[in-house]
């Protein structure tokens, strides 16, 4: 297991982008700790693979009013065989770059999310 840290500082509207590439080579998912510096009351929070070999991003894990340092451990429905979904929770497959979109954060303020990624 590895980590990737991915800080933050907003802009003049309280929006920012952070990207972090990654091999192409298929990672799960394990945790995101969230940590939300100095970034105002009511951040949201975007966190997406990007850039995949089947070139569709996938939506890993969204916060909204993220306003408290917190541990998430995003999974995803299970399917059958037939493509039905099943009550069991898998991980989530990171086949690409990361990518942290942070909206009404404030202006100039900071935070940061660490990503727990297992080989």
């Amino acid at each position: 297991m590895f980590s990737v840290v991915m800080e933050f500082t907003t802009d003049g509207s309280g929006d920012a982008t952070v990207n972090v590439g990654l091999s192409n080579l298929p990672r799960l998912l394990y945790a995101v700790e969230w940590k939300v510096g100095t970034a105002a009351t009511g951040v949201d929070a975007v966190l997406s693979a990007t850039n995949t070999e089947s070139a569709v991003d996938q939506t890993l894990l969204t916060l909204t009013n993220a306003d408290a340092n917190a541990w998430y451990y995003p999974r995803t429905l299970e399917d059958d065989q037939a493509g039905a979904a099943l009550l069991t929770r898998g991980y989530l497959v990171v086949n690409g770059d990361l990518k942290l979109v942070v909206s009404s954060g404030g202006a100039s303020k900071t935070g940061m999310a660490v990503i727990y990624l297992a080989e």
